[in-house]
């Protein structure tokens, strides 16, 4: 299962009622965290998020209400004691941002931190199991969107075909269920002869601060799940194109578009203070994302 935590749904300006942006995706007691704007270590606090299951921060770009949460919530970890190393993955500049803030402030890492200048077309395997795609995004700065893949997972394991070919129950049914041939009476039984069709592997976008652009329609195709930036209502379209936001409704249009399973728009304007209404448009589940939300992919 993964699960999708919105743990600030706010845009630029912080409000009573969003902190600035922040994603935790978990999936199998791993956890990745999709930029980190200022209050999110709280936010980990509030919702008990377990910070030693961190081992990934992607950065999508550099404004500060996507990174200015991320000096403070590194120098908590190590003030916490971590020792395992931390990969961060962000725009050009985004190494040099952390250790010059790091000089300046006196602060001091105690663990491990590798740093990655990412580029559109970027593919990062994080896991066996586990890879994330670069895209360019269209906003005022140089931005880049993501797309979590989980491998494609064994079909549903046939008990009948099993014990017809001589298998008994026990580590022979493990083997195959992870792809491996095993011997049984001196003969090779292989997955396919007991495993249905492989499962689809679940997938995720996150596209946070953009207008709508053809990467974002090319990488959300079919995805189980799209992130994507709602700041404005349809009628402040002016506001959008002004600072290369979205509206409500071109996010909707590009998940309808490409059947998209669950859309989630966040990154709201403060200028909205109501909270909106989850709907179902066509096939594709609408949801408007509140702070600390959790949400099953």
């Amino acid at each position: 299962m993964i699960e999708v935590i919105t743990l600030g749904t706010g845009s630029a300006v912080p409000g009573l009622l969003r902190n600035h942006s922040s994603v935790a995706i978990v999936r199998d007691g791993e956890l990745y965290l999709f930029d980190c704007g200022e209050g999110t270590q709280i936010q980990f606090q509030k919702i008990r998020l377990r910070t030693s299951n961190l081992k990934n921060i992607f950065i999508s770009h550099m404004h500060g209400d996507h990174i200015f949460g991320l000096l403070g919530f590194l120098t908590t970890l190590s003030l916490n004691g971590r020792e395992a190393p931390l990969t961060i993955y962000g725009p050009s500049g985004i190494g040099e941002y952390v250790k010059s803030n790091l000089k300046f402030s006196y602060g001091n890492l105690i663990y491990p931190v590798n740093f990655i200048e990412i580029s559109a077309g970027d593919s990062y395997e994080l896991n066996e199991e586990i890879s994330v795609d670069v895209f360019s995004l269209s906003h005022r700065v140089p931005t880049f969107g993501f797309r979590i893949r989980e491998a494609d997972k064994p079909g549903k394991f046939n008990v009948d075909a099993a014990k017809r070919l001589g298998v008994e129950p026990g580590p022979l049914y493990g083997k195959l269920q992870k792809g491996l041939s095993v011997v049984v009476n001196g003969r090779t039984i292989f997955p396919d002869q007991v495993l249905g069709e492989k499962r689809k592997g679940k997938s995720i976008v996150y596209a946070v601060d953009t207008e709508p652009c053809e990467d974002v329609i090319e990488y959300s195709k079919g995805v189980d799940m799209l992130i994507y930036d709602g700041t404005y209502k349809d009628e402040d379209i002016e506001l959008a194109r002004r600072g290369k936001h979205s509206t409500h409704g071109e996010g909707i249009e590009i998940a309808v578009k490409n059947n998209v399973k669950k859309l989630v728009l966040t990154h709201f304007s403060q200028r909205y203070m109501e909270m909106f209404h989850n709907k179902k448009v066509e096939n594709t589940e609408v949801i408007f994302a509140y702070d600390l939300m959790r949400i099953t992919v």
